[in-house]
């Protein structure tokens, strides 16, 4: 479970911001509870035990929820309201039809707009996903440098369009055992970016994106 320090009732009453604040702390702490694992698919969320599991009151557990559903991580069911959502093989193969597009576009445009920050960044999470000693780090390591590829591009609206988007393939990504699969191919394309050569930053983020969905197919369900 991701630690989130409980808040005293005045300070999180004391204005609106405070109750945003909050409300997005809960947020990161519900769907990093969700993608690793401890809300399993099927499983209940309920106001009421949010706000006692995680120290707070109903309203921010309420607006924690409502944010967790419009991501795409919890669904409605009519007997049973708010549970982790469950996936098909269809819905995880859209899901990266999606991701491919978007993403190779963010690497081409990446090549053309990098900084030299951007760069080291990238190198950085890609050396982290490398040296990283166990599966979670790994994977943390790799999400990170998925999310550096579109800041890198610095196209603000795909950043937008994105971020909910790479949250569900973290999710599912981390059905892989081995999260170090995916080196070969991170190194390559932050190496494209860095050259500046756009064409072939985005076929190796097709193709990357291609070979992890088949690896999370079969992880998740036994089908390439």
């Amino acid at each position: 479970m991701s630690v989130m320090s409980p808040i005293s009732p005045e300070a999180s009453s004391t204005n609106v911001t405070d109750s945003v604040s909050l409300s997005g702390r809960l947020l990161d702490s519900l769907r990093s509870d969700v993608m690793t694992g401890r809300y399993p698919p099927g499983y209940r969320l309920v106001e009421r035990d949010v706000a006692d599991t995680y120290g707070v009151s109903r309203l921010p557990a309420r607006e924690a929820l409502q944010a967790l559903r419009a991501e795409g991580f919890l669904e409605v069911r009519k007997t049973r309201g708010l549970v982790v959502r469950s996936w098909t093989e269809r819905d995880v193969s859209e899901l990266f039809d999606i991701r491919q597009a978007l993403e190779a576009m963010a690497c081409r445009e990446a090549a053309d707009n990098r900084t030299d920050d951007d760069v080291a960044a990238l190198r950085a999470a890609v050396v982290a996903a490398d040296d990283a000693r166990d599966a979670t780090a790994a994977h943390d390591a790799n999400a990170l440098f998925h999310q550096l590829l579109v800041t890198a591009s610095h196209n603000r609206t795909l950043g937008e369009i994105m971020s909910p988007i790479l949250f569900r393939v973290q999710w599912l990504v981390r059905q892989i055992p081995d999260p170090h699969t995916v080196s070969h191919d991170h190194h390559e394309i932050v190496e494209a970016i860095a050259a500046g050569d756009g064409e072939l930053a985005e076929s190796l983020a097709g193709e990357h994106a291609e070979r992890n969905r088949r690896t999370t197919l079969e992880a998740m369900f036994g089908a390439g």
